[in-house]
């Protein structure tokens, strides 16, 4: 069965890859926060079975930091209900399946990767699962470049994406900033790619 979450008023933005550790939870965190502080009223569905996201919170929450968006699951998600502007989806690796029901359902699709060739040849199988997906009408879809280093293959990245079509809406640098927000809100000089991101995406102005 497909779970629909969406509604009236609602838009999803959904980060997908088939492949685990390439960042999802770090780009749907550092989204629903740029959102969250922008005056959106945000929620952060975890549907990662490790419930990384949910670990955010949690976190957070036994520090006393209030973090701008809160994080739900699956059941909370089909009551969302109105008072909601932005459902943001964090996504499991390696399940076809919720992504394609995902990204049916999705305004926007992010897909992030790290520098590599095998990067290159692993996001192709998220592409190739996405094609098999009948989009919403209008639906836009951006690449995001995560934790690129000072490198030759860093460096080299962008030209190979664009070679393929696949359209990079943001950079994000390796930093251990990242790592040590987990639980907490991200560093304002690390949100920056965030924020491009979703101004590519047409989502901000």
């Amino acid at each position: 069965m497909v779970e629909v979450w969406d509604s009236e008023g609602v838009r999803i933005i959904s980060v997908l890859s088939r492949k685990g550790g390439v960042g999802k939870t770090l780009l749907s965190v550092g989204i629903a926060q740029v959102l969250g502080e922008a005056g959106f009223a945000v929620a952060l569905l975890d549907r990662d079975p490790e419930g990384s996201a949910m670990g955010w919170q949690h976190n957070a929450e036994a520090g006393g930091v209030t973090l701008p968006y809160r994080v739900i699951g699956p059941i909370q998600a089909a009551q969302l209900g109105s008072g909601v502007d932005f459902l943001v989806i964090d996504t499991p690796p390696n399940d076809t399946r919720i992504l394609r029901d995902t990204a049916r359902q999705s305004n926007v699709l992010i897909v992030p990767l790290l520098p590599g060739a095998g990067e290159v040849d692993r996001v192709q199988e998220t592409v190739a699962a996405l094609g098999e997906a009948e989009l919403v009408e209008g639906a836009k879809l951006g690449f995001i470049l995560n934790r690129l280093d000072n490198d030759n293959v860093s460096a080299s990245m962008p030209g190979v994406l664009e070679e393929l079509g696949y359209p990079v809406v943001a950079h994000v640098r390796k930093a251990v900033g990242y790592q040590r927000a987990f639980g907490n809100l991200i560093p304002r000089d690390l949100t920056p790619p965030f924020e491009q991101a979703l101004r590519e995406l047409e989502v901000l102005a």
